[in-house]
């Protein structure tokens, strides 16, 4: 098969060649399901490395223990199921099986063609009596037929005359993890499935979340024999929502042969790179990391209308694959720009749990809605509520979403019969939680007692990111309600409350308070931090971090991204400089936005400096725990940093665009979706321009190094 190399992914290319960072890097998924690339052999305990498979929305639940419980505190953790490695084969030849004795299996070759959605591999496997052979593994997740997962082996150079069986089984042992993981982000223990085979289909059970799942394995009723033929096997992944709709359609499909699903897979990539490639001129380490980011990007969003995009895709078991807010805030603006089916899909799950969302406000005696901080079925999962549930920001993150995908899409039947309601929703939640005070002499709307995006500062009054995104939130739900005429009542109020939002603001230093208290505490010793102290989530209890100046990851920075055209240039760099110099960037969604910030401010060699962070982090595992899955979040960012940093995208009554491209890179070219009309977006040192279609009715205004786009 003739590969392009711009777009292929080599092991021998990375950093090191730990089994378990190779199986994230080179996880294939669709959306639907994610399988690692762990090692064939791997269905026992002789080999190495921590295969499986995960299937969004496939979970298990337990109820959270607490030591001292409190009134409206999450009730149930909520875990995605690592499945057994459907790539996983026994091999025999003689006597000799794999299954019961280690083979001798290294690595020769890994490349991902990400150009085609296809993952080929080579090993190298010696049996304990010394035969030896070649094994080729060639596998993709269908993009067009979702629950389909297909695997090719061959073997190849073998120095013996016996036959060698290949069987398959997901009877697979794993092992458990014993005692407490000291990292709170990765889930420390293997969920009890229930398992049951009949004939080719085993149907497997969560005994808590009653959650059910089928998968298929077409031509696993024989042993077959690998010689100078080929052995192909394809895995039907079907959740089960309604059990004899789903065990009819899974006995009864008919599965297309592998070169079908090949050439049907090769054109699904072609139609998803004509619209999402970002090219890179003058830096190739980048130029492949922009497309690693984008096609696992492209792998991981769920597009049923009933999942989500976990934080780390469906590459591992890092966060328990619970969606948070990274999707609308980090991974979402790249959807709508560039596949907005699908960022209509993802919307849609938020609109499928708002009920779950309005009794999570009730259980909190407020109006409205309140989203859960992370979850997978639309309940609160997060048992320590500082950092999760006071992060009410998520109502306004979420709205924020739904307002930039009706602005750039124009569909307003969507939000009509959709959107609508979680905008309405969340404006009386923010009604009800949020008071009229008197501050510095004046009536002020404030909400206190929250957590913003900086979740080493907990629990403070008028974190200015909430603030301004619930005010967005307020003023969007007027607008929608003038259009709909609806709530004439509760609009007055919505007005108001956004209207007197309350902003602090340092007159001595000239900075954007971060909240009421943050530019009066004591500033964090950085100085005496050492390396390996960070993050500081892992070595310092919350009670000493909430009292310093130290941020997490970009807060009012973040909010100032959002909201550019209401600061001044003067303003946003005084803020940039002085909340670079307390923030930690000891989240990954954190140096993106840096990235955009220093672009918008005129520092672009410090912007190329945090986009390349962002571009390579998972390659170059800047974060040190890609083992544990890929850190989506950021590549959402990555896209962020070029297009709305570099590119200087924004949206104000229309596109706008500014040339912020640094002297590193010759040029970048792009493709955006606006309002139904594909626009090609060209930056080199001197112009931007932009090509319309030549039916378009969009009109396109240049200005210097400034482009705008009604």
């Amino acid at each position: 098969m003739e590969k392009n190399r711009a777009f292929i992914l080599d092991s021998k290319e990375l950093n090191h060649q730990k089994a378990e960072y190779l199986e994230t890097l080179f996880a294939v998924g669709n959306g639907h399901f994610g399988v690692r690339a762990g090692n064939p052999l791997k269905i026992n305990q002789f080999y190495s490395g921590n295969p499986g498979t995960f299937v969004n929305g496939f979970f298990e639940s337990e109820k959270i223990q607490y030591g001292e419980w409190a009134y409206g505190y999450a009730k149930e953790h909520q875990t995605i199921c690592k499945l057994p490695n459907l790539r996983g084969v026994i091999l025999q030849i003689g006597e000799e099986n794999s299954a019961d004795t280690e083979w001798q299996i290294k690595l020769l070759e890994t490349q991902l063609d990400m150009k085609q959605g296809i993952l080929f591999e080579s090993y190298a496997v010696e049996t304990p009596i010394g035969k030896t052979f070649e094994l080729k593994l060639t596998s993709f997740a269908s993009l067009t037929r979702s629950e389909l997962f297909v695997c090719r082996y061959e073997v190849e150079n073998y120095t013996f005359e016996e036959p060698i069986y290949l069987t398959q089984t997901l009877f697979q042992k794993s092992e458990v993890v014993e005692g407490i993981v000291d990292d709170p982000r990765v889930v420390s223990k293997e969920q009890d499935l229930q398992i049951e085979q009949q004939e080719n289909i085993y149907h497997f059970e969560t005994k808590n979340s009653q959650k059910k799942l089928a998968i298929r394995v077409i031509n696993s009723d024989d042993s077959f024999i690998i010689g100078k033929d080929q052995v192909d096997l394809i895995f039907q992944v079907s959740s089960i929502f309604d059990e004899k709709i789903a065990e009819q359609s899974i006995f009864q499909c008919e599965i297309a042969d592998y070169e079908t699903l090949v050439q049907e897979q090769k054109a699904a990539y072609e139609k998803f790179w004509l619209a999402s490639d970002i090219e890179i001129k003058g830096n190739n380490e980048l130029q492949k990391g922009i497309r690693f980011n984008l096609f696992h990007l492209n792998q991981g969003a769920g597009r049923d209308g009933k999942t989500n995009f976990a934080a780390k895709g469906l590459t591992g078991e890092g966060y328990e694959g619970h969606y948070f807010w990274d999707t609308e805030m980090y991974m979402l603006p790249f959807f709508i720009y560039t596949q907005p089916e699908t960022a209509k899909a993802l919307l849609t799950y938020r609109y499928t749990i708002l009920e779950q969302a309005k009794k999570r406000a009730q259980e909190l005696d407020q109006d409205g809605a309140l989203f859960a901080w992370r979850t997978i079925d639309g309940q609160e999962t997060s048992a320590y509520y500082p950092a999760g549930t006071a992060q009410v920001h998520i109502n306004a993150d979420i709205v924020y979403g739904f307002q930039l995908y009706e602005r750039i899409t124009g569909d307003k039947e969507f939000i009509q019969n959709k959107g609508s309601q979680v905008v309405f929703e969340t404006a009386k939640f923010w009604l009800s939680f949020g008071d009229f005070l008197d501050k510095e002499g004046k009536l002020a709307f404030c909400i206190n007692g929250v957590t913003g995006p900086d979740e080493y500062s907990a629990l403070v009054n008028n974190n200015f990111y909430t603030n301004k995104m619930a005010q967005n939130n307020l003023r969007y739900a007027v607008s929608l309600a003038e259009r709909l005429n609806c709530y004439k009542n509760e609009r007055k109020e919505w007005l108001k409350a956004a209207d007197l939002m309350y902003f602090g603001y340092n007159q001595e230093k000239q900075i954007t308070n971060q909240d009421d208290e943050f530019l009066e505490q004591a500033i964090w010793d950085f100085a005496k931090t050492p390396k390996e102290k960070y993050p500081l989530l892992l070595h310092y209890h919350p009670m000493i971090i909430y009292k310093y100046q130290v941020c997490k990851q970009a807060d009012t920075v973040l909010a100032e991204m959002l909201f550019t055209d209401d600061f001044t240039q003067d303003q946003l760099l005084r803020d940039y400089d002085y909340y670079e110099r307390v923030t930690t960037h000891d989240s990954s969604l954190s140096r993106s936005i840096f990235s955009i910030m220093a672009s918008r401010t005129g520092q672009l060699e410090k912007a190329y400096h945090y986009f390349m962070d962002t571009a390579l982090m998972d390659l170059t595992d800047l974060q040190g725990n890609v083992e544990d899955g890929i850190h989506a979040a950021n590549m959402g960012g990555s896209w962020l940093s070029l297009i709305y940093g570099f590119a200087g995208l924004r949206y104000d009554q229309g596109l706008h665009m500014t040339n912020y491209l640094p002297k590193e890179i010759e040029e970048l070219k792009f493709k955006i979706l606006y309002q139904g009309e594909l626009i090609e977006v060209v930056l080199n040192q001197e112009t931007i321009n932009c090509t319309l279609l030549p039916s378009s009715q969009l009109n396109v205004a240049y200005s210097g190094k400034d482009v705008r786009i009604n």
